[in-house]
């Protein structure tokens, strides 16, 4: 499936980037006002002490993307 050989291409990149990138999960099911989202990738730097969540959309960008992400 194309979202996945895409999402396999940006995990693979980060981890070769050796900033301090840790991979912490696929799919990650986070619940938020008792609604679910899932986050494509979830990675830790331990540089930074931050996570970075990529949320990878196919389509056209709607308002509802962006308001997903700025939660």
């Amino acid at each position: 499936e194309l979202e996945q050989a895409i999402i396999s291409n940006i995990q693979q990149f980060l981890l070769e980037l050796g900033k301090g990138f840790a991979f912490v999960e696929r799919q990650q099911r986070i619940r938020f006002d008792d609604e679910d989202f899932y986050i494509d990738l979830v990675f830790y730097n331990f540089k930074l002490k931050c996570f970075l969540l990529v949320d990878l959309k196919l389509g056209k960008l709607k308002h509802q993307d962006l308001g997903q992400m700025d939660r």
